[in-house]
């Protein structure tokens, strides 16, 4: 490949919970760029992980990029996703006033031509070269799983956290950590709450958004400032927040 430093790619997947399920696309788009010399390779992700799409797009263009092609490799394609993700480009697009680099979408990896024949190499490698499974798991204890995974934490409420696509778009992957911080680092909090991440939960255009259970109440949308306003008044003062409530309950029961 020849060398063009005014191109850029970036790598699109599905991220994940663990720095392990994003660094296979991390890696890969290392590999790319030793192969292409010169192009910028980035990995975005979709949706649980960062950076996102419009963060990556900023760093290619801010790096001199005239022309940046997205290449999806989520498995199995969904149409309408890749579609708002053209959205997305656009809003980027439009948002830096400048004109812009070039944008375009590789085809999905579904229907790429030579992916039938990966994936048959793939199995003739497995069936020639790996072990089968009981040889894979050894000596590991595999009729029995952790009994700690059978007791359930003292919480008394859930922080629902929003890390779909769009959410995920709208900055919810970076404010993450600030949820898991806010928690943490309040005792009183700490004591009570179990934030967790989950897919889509629809009301896209609220987010970043947040749902506090047991009592119901969605909040959105959340900055760092509201994800610790919001649970300090709802958890600890058994107050519902006005101005950022989208659904549920206006008031809350005041026994905890």
């Amino acid at each position: 490949m020849t060398t063009d430093e005014s191109i850029a790619i970036v790598l699109l997947g599905r991220g994940g919970v663990a720095r392990s399920t994003t660094g296979e696309l991390t890696e890969l788009a290392r590999q790319l760029s030793a192969q292409w010399p010169g192009v910028q390779v980035l990995p975005a992700f979709v949706d649980r992980w960062q950076p996102d799409l419009p963060a990556a797009l900023s760093t290619s263009a801010d790096a001199g990029a005239r022309t940046i092609a997205v290449v999806p490799l989520m498995l199995p394609d969904e149409a309408a996703l890749r579609r708002w993700l053209h959205k997305v480009t656009m809003r980027w697009l439009a948002s830096r006033g400048d004109g812009g680099p070039r944008l375009v979408f590789a085809e999905p990896l579904s229907q790429t031509v030579p992916l039938p024949a990966l994936l048959a190499l793939a199995v003739r490698n497995a069936l020639t070269h790996q072990p089968d499974v009981p040889a894979m798991v050894g000596d590991e204890d595999w009729q029995h799983d952790p009994k700690g995974w059978s007791s359930v934490p003292e919480h008394t409420h859930h922080a629902l956290w929003c890390t779909g696509p769009r959410c995920a778009a709208a900055g919810a992957v970076a404010l993450w950590p600030v949820l898991t911080s806010v928690v943490n680092d309040t005792p009183a909090l700490k004591k009570c709450v179990r934030p967790l991440q989950t897919s889509c939960q629809y009301p896209c255009n609220h987010g970043p958004l947040m749902i506090v259970y047991p009592e119901g109440v969605w909040y959105g949308p959340l900055d760092a400032d509201g994800i610790r306003h919001v649970l300090t008044r709802h958890v600890l003062h058994r107050e519902v927040d006005p101005a950022l409530r989208v659904h549920g309950p206006p008031q809350i029961d005041q026994k905890p």
